[in-house]
């Protein structure tokens, strides 16, 4: 079986002034995620942020809302909130504040500067922690499983 070649950038327009926008690299794994729940994305002609609802894509003229519902349809409300920007944060505060804490313990000594080093080094290790566990645990499985492909930059 020959594996699909994942494309490098993509173009959408811009309805309200008619103007593309190449997307590449993270932004296009970010736009190109229907379960991304992104709200906004970047006009490169009006410099500005506006709603999805006001792009489509260039090569089949699908709004990119469209999109999103079309690959998020059979998506239940508990793997949207699995994949959602609250759950992410939650994720990586609890994962913070956990292992901040442990450290602490660890360090726990009369040296104050010393408590402090391993306050904010736990927090800043916890929160990349909590950010792999929130996208290998939960978001790039449930990525695989609603829309069917481990990489959505595939998806038209």
């Amino acid at each position: 079986m020959v594996e699909q070649q994942i494309p490098e950038s993509r173009t959408y327009r811009h309805t309200q002034c008619g103007n593309e926008t190449t997307v590449s690299e993270q932004s296009f794994e970010l736009v190109s995620n229907p379960m991304s729940s992104m709200e906004q994305t970047h006009c490169s002609s009006c410099n500005a942020m506006f709603p999805i609802s006001e792009y489509e894509w260039s090569d089949t003229g699908e709004t990119i809302s469209g999109y999103y519902a079309r690959h998020t349809k059979n998506a239940t409300d508990r793997q949207r909130f699995l994949c959602s920007k609250k759950f992410m944060v939650g994720v990586i505060l609890f994962s913070a504040i956990v292992t901040a804490g442990a450290i602490s313990v660890l360090v726990a000594d009369n040296n104050m500067l010393a408590r402090i080093i391993s306050l904010f080094g736990g927090l800043m290790i916890g929160a990349m922690i909590g950010m792999a566990i929130f996208v290998s645990g939960f978001a790039n499985p449930i990525k695989r499983k609603v829309c069917g492909v481990s990489d959505t930059r595939m998806l038209t």
